[in-house]
């Protein structure tokens, strides 16, 4: 019997077809000479962000220190991501509150964490791109590094201007073996202002046979020291370094566990993801230990498991999480990031809950939810990254 569907013919129609409507998509949200910009803050969502009450933010612009903020009809201040970095290095000179500047001292190593696991679906992006603009909305110099070749974080960050994948501008071109770019010349400023980003394309897929090849040229373990010879070219101009890995335990993940200083694991609290993650803890495991005999083992300041779209009125996910409580111990975190249509619909507009005015929500009350329940997770991840540098707080 003959069949009628050529494999090369559905997968090209497709693909072709997918991509023409997304950019069209994409180029509908965002032409070509559109900028993009950062929505502004109000008064009390900086002085959140800054730690301070929202009465020495008045107070502070009253007497006319810092940036001036802009004045509604109703009398309401409003300050863009620059003017509050601004005021926060302003307040910093005053050395009111311990840490108001954030950015790491001598003798702090610039964090860089890897955001993992095997399961596709698990929210390793929207943790990444949510964790890395609290991180430089709190004052920190962020650098998130796209390590997926199907490039969610990357399509994340809308028309970047002169990104072109097929161009050879993602992570492979500073990790490649062959004639390697400087980091520095693949790294993009995106329109939040502490906050850069390293583009993932098809072409990273072509690691791993390159992998293979210099294996059998050489041998050893030396493709583990690709990612991080890549980021010490940088670090120095970064507090912390994200990496948002590919569901798979690949040798680029495998390259990023190595140059990872800490590890996050996001786990949605279902019974099929937790299964997953212990096979991905199995797998990951037989590979360490391979590592460790040559020599090449990771250590790491932090690793944690954080739980994702929970639904905590969802009894079969109350109990998964208690067995994860039980399992995991302190290496849970305590905070749980929650499900919402919020998230869902800021990704769709590829945004960040950060981005998104509150007021483009049908229901407010959805996005507060939302955003308390991020703000929580981040809190308890920048905890984690302060302890590392030993701070006293």
């Amino acid at each position: 019997m003959t069949r009628h569907l050529s494999s090369l013919q559905f997968m090209n129609t497709f693909s072709t077809k997918l991509e023409k409507a997304l950019n069209n998509l994409s180029l509908a949200q965002y032409p070509p000479d559109a900028v993009r910009s950062m929505r502004k803050f109000t008064s009390t969502e900086v002085a959140a962000l800054l730690g301070v009450t929202e009465a020495y933010i008045r107070q502070v612009s009253l007497k006319g220190q810092g940036p001036e903020p802009e004045t509604t009809a109703t009398g309401k201040r409003l300050y863009s991501v620059e003017q509050v970095l601004d005021l926060r290095m302003h307040l910093a000179e005053k050395a009111r509150k311990k840490w108001i500047n954030p950015r790491r001292v001598k003798g702090e190593d610039c964090q860089i964490i890897a955001i993992t696991n095997f399961k596709g679906g698990s929210s390793k992006t929207a943790t990444t791109i949510h964790l890395g603009h609290w991180l430089a909305l709190r004052g920190y110099r962020v650098l998130a590094v796209d390590m997926d070749p199907q490039a969610s974080l990357t399509s994340l960050q809308g028309a970047l201007p002169g990104f072109d994948y097929r161009e050879g501008d993602t992570l492979y071109s500073a990790i490649r073996f062959d004639d390697p770019v400087p980091t520095e010349k693949i790294i993009h400023q995106t329109h939040i202002i502490g906050f850069d980003v390293i583009c993932a394309g098809l072409e990273l897929t072509e690691f791993e046979t390159a992998v293979t090849l210099e294996m059998r040229k050489s041998g050893g373990t030396s493709f583990l020291l690709r990612v991080s010879q890549a980021l010490e070219q940088i670090v120095d101009s970064y507090d912390i370094v994200l990496l948002d890995c590919a569901p798979s335990l690949n040798f680029l993940t495998l390259s990023s566990l190595t140059a990872a200083t800490g590890v996050l694991i996001p786990v949605p609290a279902h019974m099929l993801d937790v299964d997953s993650t212990g096979k991905f803890l199995e797998l990951a495991a037989s590979y360490m230990q391979i590592l460790d005999e040559a020599g090449a083992g990771a250590r790491w300041d932090f690793a944690k498991f954080l739980i994702t779209k929970f639904e905590a009125n969802d009894h079969p996910q109350a109990n998964m999480q208690a067995l994860m409580r039980q399992v995991f111990g302190e290496d849970l975190l305590l905070n749980s990031v929650s499900k919402s249509t919020a998230v869902a619909d800021a990704l769709t507009w590829k945004q960040s809950l950060y981005e998104v005015q509150r007021s483009r929500f049908s229901a407010p009350k959805t996005y507060d939810r939302a955003i308390e329940s991020i703000n929580a997770a981040n809190a308890e991840i920048e905890s984690l990254i302060t302890m590392a540098w030993r701070r006293e707080q």
